[in-house]
């Protein structure tokens, strides 16, 4: 039986949370225009409705779609092993439709532009085999136990890739804000460890770049294992009802030497916006070196003010305790950590969870055992 199998029914049976008619009515024809595809060819599709569009579009899109959901991908899962029972009327349609709702609102409610921005999302799941960042860490051994043997060995590759980078850069996903919004928190990139550097240095020069290429992989591949997790998360939590995050990065400390390659930051910005359109609620830089603030500052008149009020940049330690206050209590308290209060109606452990953001405790844990934990659960949640 499927740990939590009824609260994952819940989600894939909930419809997609349309702003209006309008949206609904334009989702639902994106959707038929992508059922209605059938193939022209190992790489084409031609759609029905009009023999002169051609999308390269797969068969089974609409099933790549609905596996965005975590909650669909393991109700599919489950079911796909148990012939006496299938999945409820609807499931797959529901889940298709709130990805191609996030996608639909993200590229400005434009149907073409629509087409190709999912075309080049489930490119990128593809290409990184995202489901395997579900099943690639924990202790159910379920959850690869059915799978072919390269994705049993990707699983594996990609466990020890994570584990390796939140050495590095310990990143949480933990807690939630005033919004119910989960929050995902990202400490320092740290130097790499001294026996790994000097064992870089003494090798040749290609075993150096060899080293170089999989640092940079582990941090790819790690950022979307975190994300994943978050996705996963939030969906559980709020029953989809909230599909936005509260990230938090601390540049406390920051090195650049520390960072990963320009072109592999490039790519993975590439991947998250194509990939979690409509995903983010408010992001809390911590603590931005200079040449951060300068660039917001010059480039923020341009920005639309959608985009500045999701993002606050905190450069003081009074600013950081004041919006964290503010992102978990809703506002309800403003000052300094010394002076929080505890009100009846404001739980003791809000006011923990305040704390640990600000000094960053919330991400001092052991990952190992945090890897191991279940995917879509908080971890040792402060409730």
């Amino acid at each position: 039986m499927l740990l939590h199998l009824k609260e994952f029914l819940e989600i894939v049976n909930q419809p997609p949370p349309y702003d209006n008619d309008d949206d609904r009515n334009a989702c639902e024809k994106l959707l038929l225009r992508i059922d209605s595809t059938t193939t022209v060819d190992d790489n084409t599709t031609r759609n029905e409705d009009n023999d002169n569009t051609i999308n390269t579009i797969s068969s089974d899109l609409m099933e790549e779609l609905a596996n965005v959901s975590y909650a669909y991908w393991q109700v599919n899962r489950y079911y796909s092993t148990r012939k006496e029972k299938q999945l409820p009327v609807g499931a797959q349609q529901n889940s298709a439709l709130k990805e191609i709702r996030r996608q639909y609102i993200g590229e400005g409610r434009d149907a073409t532009k629509t087409i190709t921005a999912i075309q080049e999302a489930m490119d990128y799941r593809r290409t990184y085999h995202f489901n395997v960042f579900r099943a690639c860490c924990g202790n159910d051994k379920s959850d690869i136990q059915n799978e072919e043997e390269e994705e049993t060995n990707l699983a594996k590759k990609y466990r020890a890739f994570v584990l390796q980078d939140l050495t590095r850069q310990p990143m949480i996903v933990r807690g939630s804000d005033h919004q119910s919004r989960t929050i995902v928190y990202k400490s320092p990139r740290r130097a790499v460890p001294s026996s790994t550097a000097a064992s870089a240095a003494s090798s040749n020069s290609t075993k150096s770049n060899t080293h170089r290429l999989d640092d940079d992989e582990a941090f790819l591949r790690t950022q979307i294992y975190t994300a994943e997790r978050a996705m996963a998360t939030n969906e559980f939590n709020t029953k989809n009802e909230e599909e936005r995050l509260t990230v938090v990065f601390n540049f406390h400390d920051y090195s650049r030497k520390n960072s990963p390659s320009t072109s592999t930051v490039l790519l993975l910005l590439k991947v998250f916006q194509r990939c979690y359109p409509e995903r983010l609620g408010v992001l809390m830089i911590m603590y931005p070196p200079w040449w951060m603030r300068a660039l917001y500052t010059l480039v923020s008149p341009v920005l639309s003010a959608a985009t500045t009020e999701n993002i606050v940049l905190l450069a003081t330690g009074t600013a950081v305790t004041t919006a964290f206050d503010t992102i978990v209590r809703g506002g309800k308290n403003k000052g300094d950590d010394n002076n929080l209060r505890d009100d009846d109606d404001d739980p003791k452990n809000k006011k923990e969870l305040i704390k640990m953001l600000v000094t960053g405790t919330i991400a001092e844990i052991d990952y190992n055992d945090y890897v191991q934990q279940p995917f879509y659960l908080p971890y040792k949640e402060i409730l």
